[in-house]
């Protein structure tokens, strides 16, 4: 049965919409806590008819009884990839729900590992509502304004799965969503630009490293009835000069947003510049050595998941990025922590001398120069291997096109080089060499560094 066709559903759809939505704005810490609570024990309850928390529950001896809210979650296990991996199927999955009525969704499998875990419809209705919120904190109509999304759409992916395989089956998303022009990042960016330019959109969201090459080719003369208000970025850290690349050239206001397929969105930028966690949707935990960081201290996001009836994600470790948490309160008024930055996740770092980690905001730093002072994308594909603590290799495709364009092959080296060099310092060696082709089926960043027995001193 369509699920937009039952009156229950729709109800219960429409009453998050009305009330749910601005509900970090309608309550205070102290609401929101009991509201966190009462929410976790539910899904501590759900996740005990889960084969895979069942197990680990049952191991680590602890009963849903035990859990009374929030401070009681340390007392629950964590969750890794692995244990999604080795459960997967069935085994991620209530046993009161049935699969077929689930939604598959994955992750990138940038590390070379992909993982696959179920969600509802209502999952991906609230999903949405997450995103909303975002819209509704600039004075972005969804139904009135003209709205871009570049997602990525390859079949496996959650955005694929939220409206390919979730919205559309339930009923014609191109009436209700007439105003909305789903674009896929995998496309070429001189075919986006001009489908973009066509619709001359009020708000533009993508990722990265997109918006910037979106950027470059407008300040070459494409796109020239692209002007948006407001452009939200997301998929990695955006640094400060990629910002002002964006921001300058479509003369928008940039805003962050951030979020994971596992679960969902997590926290965006608001009006202030704050970065407000989605936290009656997400309880964060910042861990280093097991114990939680200070204020302003890079630690280990621990996620756990307030809704769904799909898989669950209670106190999951492998989103591995490393966050710093802050407590400030922001004018917004808006109930909920905040997040200091996003360094990017560890396990896509380089293990340095004396204790320093390299993460990839710090990546993204070096990459932004080729778009902001060299103003090129003739690199196509780069891959990092780390050999030792002391070697670094930085492998590069150029497009050979149009060979005589500026900057040269040697000067793009050149510049990749002399900002990793800057980054690592002069006790590590650092090459960058021009290759034919990388192979897309493993990890684009591979360090041989042993992080077990790594002590880690500094983010860097």
């Amino acid at each position: 049965m369509n699920q937009f066709y039952n009156p229950l559903f729709l109800m219960k759809v429409l009453k998050s919409y009305f009330f749910d939505i601005d509900r970090l704005h309608l309550m205070d810490e102290r609401e929101l806590r009991r509201y966190q609570d009462r929410c976790l024990r539910h899904m501590v309850t759900f996740a005990y008819t889960v084969p895979l928390y069942h197990d680990l529950y049952v191991k680590a001896k602890v009963h849903p009884q035990d859990i009374s809210g929030i401070r009681d979650l340390s007392k629950l296990p964590e969750v890794s990839k692995e244990d999604f991996a080795r459960y997967y199927p069935d085994g991620i999955v209530s046993s009161a729900v049935k699969r077929e009525n689930l939604i598959q969704v994955s992750t990138s499998g940038t590390t070379g590992k992909s993982l696959s875990l179920y969600v509802d419809l209502y999952d991906i209705v609230l999903g949405l509502f997450g995103y909303l919120r975002q819209f509704r904190e600039y004075g972005i109509n969804w139904r009135k304004h003209r709205i871009t999304i570049i997602g990525d759409f390859a079949p496996h992916t959650v955005e694929s799965g939220y409206i390919n395989r979730g919205l559309e089956p339930g009923f014609n998303p191109g009436f209700l969503f007439r105003n909305i022009q789903w674009l896929n990042t995998n496309d070429p960016p001189e075919q986006l630009i001009d489908k973009i330019d066509a619709f001359q959109p009020y708000f533009l969201g993508g990722y990265n490293g997109m918006l910037g090459h979106l950027a470059l080719l407008k300040q070459r003369g494409k796109g020239t009835h692209i002007s948006p208000r407001y452009v939200a970025s997301t998929g990695a850290a955006l640094d400060k000069s990629l910002r002002q690349l964006i921001e300058t050239t479509f003369q928008a206001h940039v805003f962050e947003s951030y979020g994971s397929t596992e679960s969902g969105p997590i926290a965006f930028q608001c009006r202030y510049g704050s970065y407000h966690v989605l936290s009656d949707y997400v309880y964060l935990e910042f861990l280093k050595n097991g114990e939680p960081v200070s204020e302003g201290e890079a630690g280990k996001l621990i996620v756990t998941k307030l809704f769904g009836q799909g898989t669950p994600v209670i106190r999951y470790n492998a989103i591995n990025d490393i966050v710093s948490p802050v407590s400030k309160k922001c004018p917004c008024g808006r109930a909920g922590g905040l997040i200091g930055k996003v360094f990017g996740r560890d396990d896509l770092g380089l293990y340095l001398p004396q204790g320093k980690v390299m993460l990839p905001s710090a990546f993204s730093e070096i990459y932004s120069t080729l778009l902001y002072e060299l103003q090129t994308t003739k690199v196509k594909d780069t891959m990092i291997i780390q050999h030792s603590k002391k070697n670094i290799e930085i492998q590069v495709v150029i497009d050979e096109k149009n060979k005589m364009e500026t900057p040269s092959t040697a000067e793009i080296l050149s510049t990749l080089q002399e900002g990793f060099q800057k980054k690592v310092g002069p006790a590590v060696e650092v090459t960058v060499q021009k290759v034919k082709a990388i192979t897309r089926k493993g990890a684009r960043i591979i360090s041989h560094v042993d992080r077990k027995t790594y002590h880690i001193k500094e983010y860097i």
